[in-house]
């Protein structure tokens, strides 16, 4: 993992480099092995977005670049994932001690996204101005991306509002999922030793529980199970700005300090003793929420943020969904919930359009 003045380092050499016809221009973002830029087509005038891997990454992060490029180019036709254009790895000339080294960077060029949701959500007060029914859409944006890729054979096992992006184009706004460093598809055999996907990977304040008790399993149903609860966590997010694991389980490094001597002894947790943690966040959590679609967020946060994993991969819990895949059926709830909201928002407009004429 690069250090902070590492990462600056890397970003005031790499600005105004040219790699594979994009030149460079500013930096969007940083992440754990590299960053991301806002980048010029030299031939077309285009832009992208050119996402460089640090030189100084480990082996594991340079297979985790590759594989995303693999398996973004395999869920290209996904309107719900972001889109792969173009990469590859090309030198760079760096000097040293008077010295010309040719460098070797690897890169992945992408559409450019206007910006992610966490830059809507962190702040309290942009979030409190982002309307409800906005924040439906874009929870309902996250599942159509994570059922295209499940389609498709692929998990993220990264989901959070920073891997959100949004693309905003005449008016609209999509998302498309991004940052597919920890990807797996599906139909490929285990990479790691069973004992590797206990743990969950990346920020623990966004893992499922399985990880912390270190309970994670290698099979697609664990992958797909772990997606489901990213997208109630999303949801959690959008409503409070903060991820469910930290606002149920609080310190997650303690949790899983005390998992660990627990494994070693020999232990092993139940996780659905945490139910009764994870209730009182969800109640917490609706209260925030506008009534008329407090009933189906609570049926949706249960069901994708059960603390047994496999008990979220049942079918739906509504007679008239059983009949649909998985994740169909919350695509559906997500649209009856915009739906309401957007009665709501014609009441209220008729209500005030009934008291200005009351007033004058």
């Amino acid at each position: 993992m690069a250090n902070e003045a590492e990462r600056e380092a890397w970003k005031s050499i790499l600005t105004g480099q040219r790699l594979g016809g994009y030149e460079l221009e500013v930096c969007l973002g940083a992440g754990f092995f590299g960053l991301v830029f806002e980048a010029q087509n030299l031939a077309t005038s285009a832009r992208f977005a050119v996402k460089v891997l640090l030189p100084s990454s480990d082996p594991g992060a340079i297979v985790d670049f590759e594989n995303e490029a693999i398996l973004l180019q395999k869920l290209n036709g996904c309107d719900g994932v972001i889109t792969y254009v173009d990469g590859g790895q090309e030198s760079i000339d760096m000097v040293a001690h008077g010295v010309t080294v040719p460098m070797p960077i690897r890169f992945h060029v992408l559409a450019v996204a206007s910006g992610s949701v966490d830059e809507l959500i962190l702040d309290p007060v942009a979030r409190s101005e982002l309307d409800w029914t906005e924040r439906i859409r874009i929870f309902r944006g996250a599942v159509k991306g994570v059922h295209q890729m499940h389609l498709a054979g692929v998990a993220h096992r990264d989901l959070k509002s920073s891997n959100c992006l949004l693309m905003v184009s005449g008016g609209t706004t999509r998302l498309r999922l991004g940052d597919l460093g920890r990807a797996k598809d599906l139909r490929s055999p285990p990479t790691m030793l069973t004992d590797d996907y206990l743990r969950g990977r990346g920020d623990l304040r966004f893992a499922a529980p399985e990880f912390l008790w270190l309970q994670g399993g290698d099979s697609a149903s664990d992958f797909m199970a772990a997606d489901y609860y990213g997208l109630g966590s999303l949801l959690v997010e959008l409503a409070t700005g903060q991820p469910l694991t930290s606002l149920a389980l609080g310190n997650v490094f303690a949790v899983l300090r005390q998992a660990k001597l627990d494994f070693q002894r020999g232990q092993t947790g139940d996780l659905t003793t945490l139910n009764l943690q994870y209730r009182r966040v969800i109640a917490e959590v609706l209260d925030v929420m506008p009534k008329s679609i407090q009933n189906d967020a609570r049926v949706l946060l249960a069901s994708l943020c059960d603390p047994l994993p496999t008990e979220r991969l049942v079918h739906s819990p509504y007679n008239r969904d059983r009949h649909l895949e998985p994740l169909e059926w919350v695509l559906r709830r997500a649209d009856i919930m915009i739906r309401r909201l957007e009665i709501d928002a014609r009441e209220e407009r008729r209500i005030a359009r009934k008291l200005e004429r009351a007033a004058s």
